[in-house]
């Protein structure tokens, strides 16, 4: 079977390796291998939106900790998960039907 290269956006670059190089028990290469093939082809809000519901509660922060200090703003782990349910609503619009929802 031919290996195939994963496309990950660079915030799933990140999260894979945040999640490769933690220490933590149950993590490890194996596991951030795993996110990888799950985080494949997705866009940046898609992995943002992945991020905020698939991490627990220290990688999440770990992610906002990253994001902050590379956006040199001042945020938290409410924003990370504001910011995606944002994302999620915005996705949900080219779906509607807006005549059948104003008539």
């Amino acid at each position: 079977m031919p290996k195939t290269s994963l496309k990950l956006c660079p915030l799933a670059q990140h999260i894979v390796k945040m999640l490769a190089e933690s220490g933590r028990p149950g993590h490890g290469p194996t596991y951030a291998c795993g996110k990888a093939h799950e985080l494949h082809g997705r866009t940046t809000n898609d992995v943002l939106v992945w991020a905020s519901s698939n991490l627990d509660s220290w990688n999440r922060g770990a992610l906002v900790d990253a994001i902050a200090k590379a956006s040199e703003r001042h945020i938290d782990t409410a924003d990370l998960a504001a910011a995606a349910r944002v994302e999620k609503a915005l996705g949900a619009l080219p779906m509607l039907n807006l005549r059948e929802l104003l008539s």
